[in-house]
């Protein structure tokens, strides 16, 4: 492969990995709030991890396939799976803001493609 090919899958993962940041910032500001002043409804072992993401309205887990970032909320037109119910675009726009956020830093800090390889 040449220098070139290597630069911009570089560019591609960085641009990934930056979305996948992403969906973990959305869960992390979705729920570190519902952490430190409460669910209300009495379950304490609500955290980052526990319980699995799901449709706040149905209750239905969301599938690993329908948690891709950005992807997953564009085949899906922005909606629950199950009950239809629109999933707020603020999320795939965090996802995506993210991972061009990364890929931009990459472009910045790799220089020019023939430079890329020669550090």
């Amino acid at each position: 492969m040449t220098e070139q090919t290597y630069y911009w899958l570089f560019f591609l993962l960085c641009l990934l990995t930056g979305m996948c940041a992403g969906s973990f910032m959305n869960v992390v500001i979705y729920r570190l709030p519902l952490m430190i002043f409460g669910t209300g409804d009495g379950d304490e072992r609500f955290s980052l991890a526990w319980p699995p993401s799901h449709c706040p309205v149905c209750h239905h887990r969301i599938r690993f396939y329908d948690n891709i970032p950005v992807m997953s909320w564009l085949v899906l037109r922005g909606k629950c799976r199950r009950c239809r119910t629109r999933i707020s675009a603020v999320y795939p726009l965090t996802e995506a803001i993210t991972g061009l956020w990364f890929a931009v830093v990459y472009l910045c800090l790799a220089g020019p493609v023939n430079t890329l390889l020669t550090i």
